[in-house]
């Protein structure tokens, strides 16, 4: 890993964003079919990233999980019913009717729309949140559209939080002490984006499960100051949705990958065996 660059001036933080969002050297190739991926998602789809910047490795040895965003799929213009609604996307980020839409947060524009084709050379995971019913999935998205603009960008006193060494802190109170220290930004960035807008509806992410004096289960939120990407990936309210970069399925696609395994092993024992098969027989005969 790279020394962390000293940051102690405000006039530093553009070059703290840029070196944030720059790509971390040594970055895994991606291991999901992105076409697959893109054909068959649904708007209110929870897309979990495994990232390759330095943020996404920042947030992951934070979360000690392996995904570090939670963007929210919207779908295309033509799926969102309110015309106003669409009036207020087009407002914030110019593009074609068929453009897919996500909902993400990075540290340069806080919480902000993109195009899906962003994410094309990253790891994807789809959650696909169960049982719901009627419009609320519109109403998960109108809420997500509502936050534009109300998150600013990440300060350089909350980006600076993101430099402290965090490794030394025990894995069972990092997630605790990251949700007092995180501003609302950060907290963004990790995905509350995302969970606040399921919360608007009241469905549940990852919730801890109490029985009250009367026996009354309730729901409580887990970390009620923040969400993280791991919260959707455990959630059993959430399918897990995978496509990965080579389809098990496909025989014939299998047998073309270039495996170096332990295969050759079979073929090195086949002498050693023809050899023991001969002597048990000249045992025989004598």
């Amino acid at each position: 890993m790279s020394a962390d660059p000293d940051f102690s001036d405000t006039a530093d933080w553009p070059t703290l964003a840029g070196w944030l969002e720059s790509e971390q050297p040594g970055a895994t190739p991606r291991l999901s079919d992105f076409e697959r991926v893109r054909q068959l998602l649904r708007p209110c789809d929870v897309l979990l990233v495994d990232g390759r910047t330095r943020l996404d490795e920042r947030v992951r040895g934070i979360t000690t999980s392996r995904w570090s965003q939670a963007v929210l799929y919207l779908g295309r213009l033509h799926e969102i019913r309110d015309a106003a609604l669409r009036a207020t996307i087009t407002e914030y980020f110019a593009c074609e009717p068929d453009t897919q839409l996500i909902l993400r947060a990075i540290p340069s524009r806080g919480l902000c729309l993109d195009a899906l084709s962003e994410l094309q050379e990253e790891h994807l995971r789809i959650c696909r949140p169960r049982g719901m019913r009627g419009d609320d999935a519109q109403t998960v998205i109108r809420y997500a559209i509502s936050r534009l603009g109300v998150v600013p960008p990440l300060t350089l006193r909350e980006g600076l939080r993101l430099l402290l060494p965090w490794g030394l802190v025990p894995r069972r109170w990092r997630t605790g002490l990251f949700a007092r220290l995180a501003g609302r930004t950060l907290r963004m960035l990790t995905g509350s984006a995302v969970g606040e807008a399921f919360s608007f509806i009241q469905f549940p992410v990852l919730p801890l499960v109490k029985r009250t004096e009367t026996d009354i289960s309730r729901l409580y939120r887990r970390h009620p100051r923040i969400f993280y990407p791991a919260d959707f990936d455990h959630s059993p309210y959430f399918d897990i949705v995978k496509y990965p970069f080579v389809d098990h399925n496909d025989d014939r696609r299998i047998r073309l990958l270039p495996w170096k395994g332990s295969l050759g092993a079979l073929d090195e024992a086949a002498p050693r065996q023809n050899e023991t098969a001969r002597e048990a027989r000249a045992d025989r005969e004598a």
